[in-house]
């Protein structure tokens, strides 16, 4: 019997979020090592968001930019994921439609900014799409 190829779709938002996350400091190619783990081991899937995340503070890069860049790494990790469990087309379109939600609920929070007490926009919107996202899982489990 012949085991089914994996796919390798996680590498287009690996190499998006790479473009991304190069414009702002060339330095950030040392992340490349963890990244390429992260295709394997969730281990380092964990690890590299944590790393992408803790860059972008550091680099205090927010806005859409920063929540562009660290929804690629969200989006490689969990289709890197996929890939390995071989799961079906649906799964990846629920996971995509999940990041993409990450936008308008950023838009909408930063209109709503200046209504609110010292809100950080940016860390709300993700918190959005995290929960998006665990929303999405629980009910494909269904």
């Amino acid at each position: 019997m012949k085991r089914p190829r994996r796919r390798l779709i996680s590498f287009i938002p690996l190499s998006l979020a790479f473009l991304l996350l190069g414009e702002i400091k060339p330095q950030t190619l040392l992340l490349l090592p963890v990244a390429l783990l992260s295709m394997q081991w969730y281990f380092f899937g964990s690890l590299f968001i944590l790393l992408v995340g803790v860059f972008l503070i550091y680099s205090r890069t927010g806005g859409i930019y920063g929540l562009a860049a660290m929804s690629l790494a969200v989006l490689s990790i969990e289709m890197a994921y996929l890939d390995r469990e071989r799961a079906p087309r649906g799964h990846y379109i629920v996971l995509i439609a999940a990041i993409l939600l990450s936008i308008p609920s950023y838009l909408l929070l930063e209109a709503l900014a200046p209504i609110l007490p010292s809100v950080e926009v940016t860390a709300l919107a993700a918190l959005v799409l995290v929960l998006a996202y665990l929303f999405a899982l629980e009910v494909g489990k269904g």
